[in-house]
């Protein structure tokens, strides 16, 4: 199986399966993840939420995809949306330096993934 269909896999599982079972410690880690705001490109951290594209709560705007890391270029991408993830055979790979890309990255602004501060300055 393509890497990239492994990669898109793996973040909906996350999606679908947050908030199983989990203290509430753990529950705030698996209900947050990074997201990219296609308009502006910048990474964001918010509670995981479906469908996708996502509401940006500081814009209103349907603009927030969950968000792929690339290691080399230090970059948060966001996934392609569903209708590219089979057409594109490079959608797990760095558009830059086609590295491939994995869920895991430094949180942008210093967030972690226990921290409770959110996007819009929301808390959990």
């Amino acid at each position: 199986m393509p890497t990239h269909i492994l990669i898109i896999a793996g973040v909906l599982a996350v999606i679908g399966l947050a908030g199983c079972g989990a203290d509430n410690a753990e529950q705030q880690s698996v209900n947050r993840m990074v997201y990219v705001d296609t308009k502006t490109k910048q990474p964001v951290v918010h509670e995981i939420i479906t469908p996708v594209p996502a509401v940006n709560p500081a814009t209103g705007e349907r603009t927030l995809m969950p968000g792929l890391y690339c290691s080399t270029c230090q970059t948060w991408y966001p996934v392609p949306p569903p209708d590219q993830i089979n057409s594109r055979p490079n959608a797990g790979q760095c558009p830059k330096d086609k590295t491939p890309l994995t869920t895991d990255g430094p949180w942008p602004d210093g967030e972690s993934p226990t921290g409770s501060s959110l996007v819009g300055g929301a808390e959990n």
